[in-house]
């Protein structure tokens, strides 16, 4: 998701709205983690990890669109290689970011190597599917319905070797939690969020950002949290287009027809977690229940349209000038979220004295770190520094180094 900073290169022809969103899932997830009330804010719950991983379904289809534009007939299936071996590797380099992390701080469940493995089994999915809304709705809904009883069935198969004394390896048992089985996040729920960003991709970019845009993580990172990573035509990742402005969010991200899309969106997302509370489903923040993925899909889709719907309506100027830390962090996402990590593993062990971080101070101190890190690197850098490393895998393979592990 690296791209140049305004101040340093000018007009830097990113997707406004997509770092945009990145910036403020940064922000969502940093008051999931550290809100010390619930009302509104519980909202966060419900948003931020389904959110990065619609970001990271977004940005992979239009990296791939790009990088595939650009290749000839002959070529297609060199880029097509390169492409999924450079986000198998960034996948990979999230993995191992996200279980450090998590050895760094025990009281959230850090999200990057879901993100991560959601990264390596996409990319050769958009690869095969490419730019098919129809076939990728069908893959959502498919999922969201499957996912359910096959994390619970794989769960009973495991709870089942552990009570016949054998166990499962452990490098088996952690990829079943990540992939799913997880008790707050599973590739299998996010692949259902992904496959319904990239079915409304070619409603939020328009006919004429397909092909022209690609955007990589931050992620995703990746959306984030990357988690998504990019590609240019030489295989780096980038969320830049060919021309020196920003391009136009679809059609139907502007003016009324885009407010109401994210009402209806947003409406239809409290329609399914209603039908999950009143039926026998459920649909807690994390539970991975059919309606609550539905939901997750529908809130996620609602937050990206108010962001295409604030680029397209406020442009690209006054976006910066009132949202420009925002945007920011949404450049560098990935750093962002490692800069929370650390953080708040800092200020509990230091100042908390290992106590909870549901504080208010410890939020608003949080966002505030993330924003101004973000703002102020990319003053005098045009790329984040964890964001140039997973740039580093699409580089090497486009100039025939090979990657080794």
């Amino acid at each position: 998701m690296p791209a140049p900073s305004d101040s340093v290169a000018g007009v830097s022809g990113r997707l406004l709205w997509l770092d945009l969103a990145r910036g403020f899932a940064v922000v969502s997830m940093v008051i999931a983690h550290t809100s010390p009330w619930g009302g509104v804010l519980s909202a966060t719950e419900y948003l931020t990890a389904p959110w990065f991983a619609l970001l990271v379904g977004i940005s992979l289809l239009l990296a791939w669109e790009k990088a595939g534009a650009g290749a000839g007939v002959g070529s297609r299936s060199g880029v097509a290689g390169r492409f999924i071996l450079a986000n198998v590797a960034r996948g990979l380099l999230l993995i191992i970011l996200g279980e450090w992390l998590q050895g760094v701080y025990w009281q959230i469940d850090v999200v990057l190597q879901t993100l991560g493995l959601l990264t390596i089994v996409l990319a050769p999915l958009v690869v095969l599917v490419g730019s098919r809304p129809l076939v990728w709705a069908g893959v959502a809904l498919v999922v969201a319905v499957v996912s359910p009883v096959l994390m619970d069935a794989t769960r009973r198969w495991l709870a089942a070797g552990m009570a016949s004394g054998g166990g499962v390896p452990g490098w088996l048992a952690w990829l079943a939690d990540v992939a799913v089985t997880g008790a707050n996040y599973r590739v299998t729920s996010f692949l259902a969020i992904a496959a319904a960003g990239i079915a409304a991709t070619p409603a939020l970019v328009g006919d004429g950002g397909m092909g022209r845009a690609g955007s990589g993580m931050g992620r995703g990172g990746s959306g984030m949290g990357r988690a998504g990573s990019g590609t240019d035509r030489s295989g780096s990742g980038s969320v830049r287009v060919d021309s020196g402005a920003d391009p136009p969010a679809g059609p139907a991200t502007g003016g009324v027809r885009g407010l109401l899309t994210a009402g209806s969106l947003l409406a239809a997302a409290a329609g399914a977690y209603l039908v999950g509370r009143l039926g026998p489903w459920g649909a807690d923040a994390y539970s991975g229940t059919t309606p609550e993925i539905l939901g997750a899909i529908l809130l996620s889709l609602s937050a990206t349209w108010v962001c295409a719907w604030l680029a397209a309506t406020l442009g690209p100027r006054r976006v910066r000038a009132w949202l420009g830390a925002v945007v920011d962090t949404g450049r560098m996402a990935l750093t962002a979220y490692t800069v929370q990590v650390l953080a708040l593993a800092v200020i509990v062990r230091v100042w908390l004295g290992g106590g909870r971080d549901d504080h208010w101070a410890v939020m608003l101190s949080v966002i505030a770190l993330c924003l101004t890190v973000s703002w102020a690197w990319l003053k005098v850098a045009p790329i984040g520094p964890l964001e140039w490393v997973l740039r580093l895998p699409g580089r090497m393979l486009a100039r025939g180094v090979p990657v080794r592990a």
